[in-house]
């Protein structure tokens, strides 16, 4: 069945005229009367009578007409959503993020963008780098934020930002009082390791590896709040997003000791699926990510996007913070802690 012969029928229908129906489609009136003529002998039945100056449809066209209705009301309603994807007002966007950006950056990164474009729908999963580009690669993940890890020929990696990666050790540690630490000071001490797929990982054997060392690694999680607590309780150290413990440092619950030499780095990037052409949600998204980093820092990229606020939070600020939270309220059973 013709789409043109379908649509020249039903607006002799709607109208009741061949005229209208040929000023209506803009054509000439004897290329409305072919089109309808044709469809006819195409479904080998009459579908317009003509009742006095009007034409009404027949039996046959009657059905055919409660469907060509539907069908129009459909492309209409599918053109519509088109134009308003095109124009950002709706949408879904998939997105993946290794796990210390999912839960330190993520949040207000993705609360900064729907303020822009409220009525795109974001699909945030977490997982290490590995499992992100496999993420990618499935279709799982329209783009990603990772850890730099070799990616393969089919993955597009954009610049992002650069992540330092510190030495996280208790305040009551006695690495606390040095001034900086060594690989083979460390090599010494229990770490506590990221899971193997992590780029954190990956790069903390690679450094030991070059020194000739092999760290002595106790746990190994892929809980960067697990990790945190466990170094609190001076089971060992470990190497961690300098973003992931700026709020403990500040409250004085961990500390970091200089790397000799200089701490570790990893390169944030956005990565994508190789010739592969984006939605208009993911190519504004990309935008609005590139826009707002800071390629050389994530914390100040965090800063900038106002994940901790619209200036930077200080040390001092923070245990105001932290103070402020806190108030000790005196009662008869004695000091109790209340959280405002």
């Amino acid at each position: 069945m013709n789409f043109n012969q379908l649509r020249a029928f039903y607006t002799v229908a709607r109208t009741g005229a061949f005229s209208k129906a040929a000023q209506e489609l803009e054509v000439t009136e004897p290329a409305v009367l072919i089109q309808v003529k044709t469809l006819e002998r195409y479904l080998h039945c009459k579908l317009l009578d003509r009742f006095g100056k009007d034409w009404r449809t027949t039996e046959a066209g009657r059905i055919l007409y409660e469907y060509a209705e539907r069908i129009f009301g459909l492309v209409k309603d599918a053109d519509q959503q088109i134009k308003e994807l095109q124009a950002l007002k709706s949408g879904e966007l998939s997105i993946g993020s290794v796990k210390a950006l999912a839960q330190y950056l993520m949040p207000r990164l993705v609360s900064s963008f729907q303020t822009v474009y409220p009525t795109i729908r974001l699909l945030l999963s977490e997982g290490n780098s590995e499992e992100l580009v496999k993420g990618v690669l499935d279709h799982q993940f329209e783009v990603a934020l990772v850890a730099r890890i070799p990616y393969g020929d089919r993955i597009t990696a954009l610049p992002f930002s650069r992540e330092r990666i510190v030495v996280v050790i208790s305040p009551e540690s006695e690495l606390s009082q040095r001034e900086d630490v060594s690989l083979e000071e460390l090599n010494d001490y229990p770490v506590i390791c990221r899971d193997g797929g992590s780029a954190t990982s990956r790069a903390m054997r690679t450094i030991f590896a070059r020194h000739g060392l092999n760290p002595s690694s106790v746990i190994e999680s892929a809980n960067t709040e697990f990790i945190k607590d466990m170094i609190k309780q001076r089971r060992g150290y470990s190497f961690v997003s300098a973003i992931a413990v700026r709020k403990e440092i500040g409250w004085g619950e961990l500390a970091t000791v200089p790397l000799k030499g200089g701490d570790m780095e990893i390169d944030i990037d956005i990565i994508h699926l190789k010739d592969k052409a984006l939605s208009p949600a993911a190519s504004a998204f990309l935008t609005f990510l590139r826009e707002r980093s800071d390629p050389e820092d994530l914390v100040r990229t965090a800063d900038k996007i106002g994940e901790w606020g619209i200036e930077p939070l200080s040390v001092a600020k923070v245990r105001q913070q932290k103070n402020e939270r806190l108030h000790l309220v005196k009662g008869s059973a004695g000091p109790m802690a209340v959280h405002s």
